[in-house]
C-alpha cells in the first residue's frame, strides 16, 4: 500500500475511527483515492473540540427563538439575492448565526452544494 493509505489508516486508527479502513479497503482505485484523500485533509482535533463543546449545556433564551421566514431564490432580482448573500456572510463573519436543518430536496431549492 501507498504513503498516503498508511498516514490515512494511522489517522483512523489514533481516532477510533478504524471501520472506515474497511470501506477503503474495498472500494475500488478511484474511491479509494477520494476516500484517502478525505481522511488526510479532515481536521480531526478540530471535530474532536467541536464534539465537546456539544457536550455542555449552553443557555438559550426561549424569547430570542423565533421561526425562520422562508425566501424563493428563484424570485428575486439578482442584486436582491447578491444582497441576502452579502447580509449572510456579515453574519457568519460577525459569528451570529444559527442553524437550521431542512427536510430532505431543500438542499436544491436553497442552492446548497452537495459536495
Amino acid at each position: 500500500m501507498d504513503n498516503n493509505y498508511n498516514k490515512a489508516k494511522e489517522i483512523l486508527k489514533k481516532y477510533n475511527q478504524e471501520h472506515i479502513i474497511k470501506f477503503i479497503d474495498k472500494s475500488n482505485l478511484d474511491t479509494r483515492d477520494k476516500l484517502i484523500n478525505q481522511v488526510l485533509n479532515i481536521d480531526f482535533e478540530e471535530l474532536k473540540e467541536l464534539y465537546k463543546k456539544t457536550l455542555y449545556d449552553k443557555y438559550v433564551d426561549l424569547e430570542e427563538i423565533y421561526p425562520v421566514t422562508g425566501v424563493n431564490p428563484d424570485k428575486l432580482e439578482d442584486e436582491e439575492l447578491e444582497n441576502y448573500r452579502k447580509i449572510g456572510t456579515d453574519i457568519i463573519k460577525s459569528n451570529k448565526f444559527a442553524i437550521a436543518t431542512m427536510a430532505g430536496g431543500q438542499g436544491t431549492r436553497l442552492r446548497t452544494s452537495r459536495s
